[in-house]
């Protein structure tokens, strides 16, 4: 059982090369939270895994809520992982999991940063040497939850790790401001931004995406995946580029 939550494909490669590898099934996060649906039954000697991205050093506030609501009386045999996707560095964003379950192993894979208020996406070309480098790594992860091994393997720390969270994980749990939000005149108000925003806080209004809450989750899976690039966020994402996964579907 392999619970995951995505916004631009990401974690969900991730999670799928793992389900593939280990023969195990998949769950959305975003769609268990919209269902209310936290209760779940594991079978004897199966693993159970949370696939996720990092959020400015440390977790989307989605997951960790996601995780404290999880209702799963595991086995004496359950061997429980983390897999802790990130653009450059986790730091300490492990800590969350430590805090909200009891885990076996935690892994880091770095796939393609697309934090695009900040930085550009990178090459077509470069995208799939990291992806490639990734897909390596995951398969590396795939042995040790099959093999149960205890502690994981995590590479991408990066400097100074705890203080790094310490500080940017607090811009992001009081920031998170949907105002910063805005739509040009690409939009053809085809809705779909209003059916995959994890939150469910976007509502179209005349045709046009209204976010309705004063905080979001900060995934930018309307942005990145609006077909037209009709919203954008603060001064820089339009010509900071869109990324999708092009491994997986979404």
């Amino acid at each position: 059982m392999i619970f995951y939550f995505t916004a631009t494909g990401n974690s969900k490669f991730i999670a799928e090369r793992i389900a593939t590898g280990t023969n195990d099934s998949m769950i959305d996060i975003a769609e268990c939270v919209k269902a209310d649906k936290y209760s779940f039954a594991i079978k004897d000697s199966e693993t159970l895994g949370v696939v996720l991205p990092v959020y400015f050093y440390g977790i989307p506030i989605i997951v960790a809520e996601f995780l404290e609501n999880l209702n799963i009386p595991l086995k004496a045999d359950t061997f429980v992982y983390a897999v802790l996707n990130c653009g450059g560095t986790t730091a300490n964003a492990e800590k969350f999991i430590n805090q909200r379950m009891s885990v076996n192993a935690i892994f880091g894979i770095k796939t393609v940063d697309n934090y695009v208020p900040m930085y550009k996406i990178i090459s077509g070309e470069n995208i799939n040497v990291r992806l490639d480098k990734a897909e390596h790594d995951i398969d590396e992860v795939i042995r040790h939850i099959k093999e149960r091994r205890n502690g994981g393997v995590n590479n991408f720390k990066g400097v100074f790790p705890r203080l790094s969270t310490s500080i940017l994980y607090l811009v992001y749990k009081y920031g998170r401001k949907t105002k910063e939000f805005t739509v040009n005149e690409n939009c053809i108000g085809c809705g779909l931004c209003e059916k995959i925003c994890p939150r469910q806080i976007i509502k179209l209004n005349k045709g046009t995406p209204v976010w309705e809450e004063e905080r979001c989750e900060i995934c930018f899976a309307c942005l990145h995946r609006c077909p037209e690039s009709a919203i954008n966020y603060g001064k820089n994402t339009a010509k900071n580029g869109r990324y999708l996964n092009n491994r997986v579907k979404l």
